[in-house]
């Protein structure tokens, strides 16, 4: 029983005193720090906002403990902030890391607001200070830019926003009925969460090849390493046209990551609701394009990823010429290319007519061409798909003339007639492949519409189909 009673004390003691060498802290200056990265970068960030933290990690790989003091290069007035086991600061002093263990260090960093228009740079560094004297250190790198700062606004009367500095819209950005937002070439609009641009009025986007116009969300930074939430639907809530509204047009946009990309209310068929010319409206929650019971045109345009539907039509009348629609999100494996129909929510809409020409419409499914009508008009409805690519499994069909179908039985078709549909950085590439079926299938319209949404030239007869003309 004694010798029990004696194990039982011995024992935690020898365990104890095995473990006492990874607690030893060593102040000789051969023994060092060691990091994952030498440098944290953060892309640009808005000024005035505080970015999300980034990570490291300290090792120390040696056979004792190393203690050590985080200061911040520039003290209290650097733009970054540091965090290490919990307790943040400019100077954090007393830092342990055992033999063998190692230690995470959080930063972020915010930016003051300046007059500067331009990307701008930030720099600094934490120092790392050893009781043995060494000093090591690891770089911090950032980007700024000022922004101006939008919030609950109406605007009430004719106004323009310009290039000179992004808009962050916040509770969404009201144009009320009678009046006009016109935005520059080159406008930049990043909505925060769940923002939108809510027209009554009319909205006048004319950008260039040159100086696109660019609608997105505010999130600058990653979700995951390799994934900003740029790249993610549903970062903010699209654009909304009302039912008062008319005479909308969109030219050299970019509209990508939101709940909807355009969604346009049911209105009177006779007058232009929406133009669209030369832009792109990608990665979207629901529908890229959405209208009902309206008269809209498209044209030279890339339509593409919607979580439901890329084109959405119910009712009025409709024209897309030298369009790529395709559905290949990434995120909703359900989603298509092209919905048609005559009644919405129980209440019919007459679809008035509905064109595609010249366009590429695919996607993963065997038909992306769907039509919802009722069983009275399918044999009269007006629409129409000619010198187009299309993915559909009843390839006899009168609607139809000098399609080609894109055939899941040949070696080249949906995904395969781009040249980048690996999702690399959840961005797909819509240019045309080599041997993709739609080369050389457009027709004389080519003459109207000669370049194409990259700036390269379309050839006066035998264009490709789609908004890309194929370029080696």
């Amino acid at each position: 029983m004694k010798r029990f009673l004696l194990l039982n004390i011995l024992l935690p003691l020898l365990a104890i005193c095995s473990c006492t060498d990874d607690w030893k802290f060593s102040t000789d200056s051969g023994y060092v720090l060691g990091f994952s990265v030498d440098t944290v970068r953060f892309d640009t960030v808005f000024t005035g906002v505080a970015s999300a933290s980034a990570e490291f990690r300290i090792y120390n790989r040696n056979d004792v403990g190393l203690r050590f003091d985080a200061l911040m290069g520039s003290g209290a007035a650097s733009p970054f902030r540091m965090n290490l086991d919990g307790e943040g600061g400019a100077v954090i002093s007393g830092l342990e890391i055992p033999a063998g263990d190692s230690l995470f260090c959080y930063v972020s960093v915010n930016i003051t607001p300046d007059d500067r228009t331009g990307v701008f740079s930030a720099f600094d560094s934490i120092r790392f200070v050893l009781e043995s004297g060494v000093v090591q250190w690891v770089s911090l790198s950032a980007h700024g830019q000022n922004a101006v700062r939008l919030k609950g606004r109406r605007i009430e009367a004719d106004e323009t926003l310009t290039s000179q500095l992004p808009y962050i819209i916040y509770d969404s950005l009201y144009v009320a009925d009678g009046a006009t937002l016109t935005l520059s070439p080159g406008t930049r609009l990043y909505f925060h969460k769940d923002a939108r641009l809510d027209v009554a009025g009319r909205l006048i986007a004319l950008g260039s090849r040159d100086s696109v116009i660019l609608m997105r969300g505010d999130r600058l930074d990653n979700m995951l390493e390799d994934i900003q939430y740029d790249m993610l639907a549903g970062q903010w809530g699209g654009i909304r046209l009302r039912s008062q509204s008319y005479s909308n047009r969109l030219e050299w946009c970019d509209i990508h990551g939101g709940s909807w990309g355009i969604l346009a209310d049911s209105a009177d068929a006779g007058q232009l609701k929406l133009s669209v010319v030369s832009s792109i409206i990608h990665n979207v929650d629901i529908n890229c394009i959405e209208a009902t019971g309206c008269r809209i045109e498209v044209a030279n345009s890339q339509i593409t990823n919607a979580g439901v539907t890329c084109v959405d039509i119910t009712g009025g009348w409709s024209e897309f010429t030298f369009c790529t629609i395709a559905g290949f999100s990434i995120w909703n494996m359900g989603s298509q290319a092209v919905l048609l129909s005559d009644s919405r929510d129980g209440w019919s809409v007459p679809l008035l007519g509905a064109q595609f020409r010249n366009c590429i419409i695919t996607g993963r499914h065997e038909t992306e061409f769907v039509t919802l009508l009722a069983d009275s008009v399918k044999q009269t409805a007006p629409y129409s798909v000619s010198n187009s690519l299309l993915m559909v499994s009843d390839t006899v069909y009168t609607r139809y003339s000098n399609v080609v179908f894109d055939n899941r039985d040949s070696e080249i078709f949906g995904p395969y007639n781009f040249i980048d549909m690996s999702y690399r950085g959840y961005r797909s590439v819509f240019a045309l492949d080599s041997l993709s079926p739609a080369r050389g299938i457009a027709d004389t319209l080519s003459v109207i519409w000669s370049t194409d949404l990259a700036g390269v030239p379309r050839p006066p007869s035998g264009a490709d189909a789609g908004c890309f003309q194929y370029q080696p």
